[in-house]
């Protein structure tokens, strides 16, 4: 980055300690996870009591891309993963990945109506997933014609017609992976993974994150400056859902480093203290919901948290006041918060390991740039100047699928991905944000956006017009909310429309802000939502829950 000529009031990262090599993320998962063979545990599954150590990870990965490429899967085939959190859950993503398969991962709760929607627009031809969600999978598989081979990565037998992912292996592997090797190819063209996002607004949309993309972020695990503490074998607990960009990122970058990751299916109070207690682990990434309950709940008391050595939060903003309650009850000098998108593959900017500002997001990580835009100057703004959050660099997306429109209204033509979030940066480079553009809603980390519940809300035979929002909550970040105009003439309770749409989408996108009625709904010229309007009325109380 030294060669490039620097733009005024553009803020560049440090260069990387070790040199971005042109090779895959394939390839450099493979030499990874074979460097890391001789540690006893890859991933340690807290419920099932089961562990996978990195050799038996290493060789499965092997075994599986083997068997897809003996198979017939080619290039940029789509492989997704519609599954909860499981040990053999990166096994297909790592293999797709040497075979140069593109992996979609989705939302294991999210109703078929939903599936149906996100593998529609990501089109896999194989899907992997668990006997939990299988029933769910199938019905999808009747629904959408792509889908020819379903593999069960938790079962040792055959289920329903679909192979478990043992005797996959055994009909297309030879059992010999010891020259096995992952195919090469360009890795800033290749697409990757295909992960699920809204965006800044509306309907839900495929974000095409490349190799070249993901080995920046692999390359960030190495490095001390931004990657959590680097000592092999050393434990640090997993419940982000393995499906979303925080939590799919975060777990591959621990592979990279040997980590020992200590897997919750799925969040549970006691279940996470107790891991925390009795792996000794020593770094957890979090959403604000759960820095919270460390700052306030009594259960806390009841376990030895000593073994915590850092605490990293991302997804929403965390609040100062929360994060400095929880570092200073579990003894930390502070908590280490990041910010990044799905579009731009994960954090570009991060917290420092040896420097804590109570508020901050961190300083901008190697290899990225980041900058403050006047949006209606489009001018790059100095220090302590809000405006909108813009980042540039290797980590940023090759834009949506089969969406130029959209990727157009992200990217602009010089390569800059607006977040739709804005902020500003001190003296000091440290980032901040302060409020939000975009209309996304942020619950407990997951993305909700209001276009695609207003769509449904309008179905209702009762329902005139409406608009969601999201109403500032400090446990969960963002409530979604309804505004329902009534069709004249016609009845319907808030109880209702909240059953009406929980009915048709999975539990993020539930009303818990509630549900009002109103006259009309605020729209400015162009007939566009005026949210802020709406969120006014809320927060002076001037409509009735």
């Amino acid at each position: 980055m030294n060669t490039m000529k620097r733009e005024k009031n553009v803020v560049y990262g440090p260069e990387p300690l070790q040199p971005l090599e042109n090779i895959t993320a394939g390839e450099m998962l493979y030499k990874a996870l074979k460097r890391h063979s001789h540690l006893p545990q890859a991933l340690v599954d807290v419920i099932g009591q089961e562990s996978l150590s990195y050799k038996e990870f290493f060789d499965l990965t092997c075994q599986l891309g083997q068997s897809l490429h003996n198979c017939g899967y080619k290039m940029s085939e789509v492989a997704s993963i519609c599954a909860e959190n499981n040990k053999r859950f990166f096994v297909p993503i790592i293999a797709a990945w040497y075979v140069g398969m593109i992996v979609a991962p989705v939302n294991e709760d999210y109703i078929p109506d939903e599936l149906c929607k996100v593998m529609g627009i990501s089109k896999p031809i194989l899907v992997f997933t668990t006997r939990k969600i299988l029933p769910k999978v199938l019905e999808v598989q009747k629904r959408l014609g792509h889908i020819k081979r379903i593999i069960i990565l938790d079962s040792p037998e055959n289920l329903h017609g679909c192979e478990c992912l043992s005797n996959f292996i055994a009909r297309y592997s030879d059992g010999h992976t010891t020259f096995f090797k992952p195919m090469h190819f360009d890795p800033a063209e290749q697409v990757a993974a295909i992960l699920c996002s809204s965006g800044t607004t509306g309907l839900p949309k495929g974000v095409m994150q490349t190799h070249r993309n993901i080995c920046v972020r692999l390359l960030h695990a190495t490095d001390p400056r931004c990657g959590t503490q680097i000592i092999p074998g050393v434990s640090v607990l997993a419940y982000l859902p393995f499906f979303h960009a925080f939590g799919f990122s975060i777990n591959l970058g621990y592979f990279m480093v040997g980590l020992r990751v200590i897997m919750l299916r799925r969040f549970d109070q006691e279940t996470f203290l107790k891991a925390i207690q009795d792996y000794e682990v020593r770094s957890v990434i979090n959403v604000p919901a759960i820095i919270l309950f460390l700052s306030k709940s009594p259960m806390v008391d009841k376990y030895d948290l000593s073994s915590l050595k850092e605490l990293c939060c991302g997804a929403a903003p965390l609040a100062k006041e929360v994060g400095e309650l929880a570092a200073k009850r579990l003894h930390l000098p502070g908590i280490r918060c990041g910010f990044g998108l799905t579009e731009s593959t994960s954090a570009n900017i991060h917290g420092l390991h040896d420097y804590y500002k109570p508020g901050s997001l961190g300083t901008v990580t190697p290899l990225m740039m980041v900058k403050i835009l006047n949006r209606d100057t489009g001018e790059a703004l100095g220090p302590n100047q809000v405006g909108e959050l813009c980042v540039k660099g290797p980590m940023v997306s090759k834009g949506y699928v089969n969406n130029i429109e959209a990727t157009k209204e992200a990217i602009d033509e010089d390569g800059w991905l607006h977040s739709g979030d804005f902020g500003y940066y001190d003296e000091e480079e440290h980032f901040y944000v302060v409020d939000r553009y975009k209309e996304l809603i942020k619950y407990k980390g997951y993305q909700v956006a209001p276009a695609e519940l207003e769509e449904i809300i309008l179905k209702h035979p009762c329902v005139r017009d409406a608009a969601v929002v999201g109403i500032p909550d400090v446990a969960a970040g963002e409530l979604p909310a309804a505004f329902v105009v009534k069709q004249p003439g016609k009845e319907v309770t808030e109880k209702e429309v909240y059953d009406f749409l929980a009915e048709r989408v999975s539990h993020s996108k539930y009303l818990r802000g509630g549900v009002r009625f109103v006259d009309d709904i605020p729209r400015n010229v162009t007939g566009k939502i005026t949210r802020k309007e709406l969120l006014k009325q809320l927060l002076n109380k001037t409509s009735k829950l």
